[in-house]
């Protein structure tokens, strides 16, 4: 990996070490966040199960993340995936919508 690349999983690295999901977890617990990776062209991949799946602020929240990390130097896009949530593929179509 490049140093570029180092540099810009380390700025993600940070927002999610640093974030807590709504209800005061760490987003970086391994019951929520459940893989990340960085493309060498910059495209970051989140999957995520969220804590509480009937909640609108857990959804929103990730759309705020979203939102969060594509506007983070050196990343070009983001897709959260939720998963093992009732209705996951309708919560990852409305985050990365």
């Amino acid at each position: 990996m490049s140093q570029v690349s180092n540099a810009v999983q380390r700025r993600l690295a940070k927002i999610l070490r640093e974030r807590k999901e709504p209800h005061g977890k760490l987003f970086k617990d391994k019951e929520i966040l459940k893989g990340v990776e960085i493309s060498e062209s910059g495209i970051a991949e989140l999957w995520v199960k969220p804590t509480h799946p009937y909640c609108p602020c857990c959804i929103n929240d990730l759309i705020e993340l979203r939102k969060e990390i594509t506007s983070t130097k050196g990343i070009l896009a983001c897709h959260i995936e939720v998963i093992s949530i009732p209705q996951a593929k309708r919560w990852t179509a409305a985050i990365n919508e």
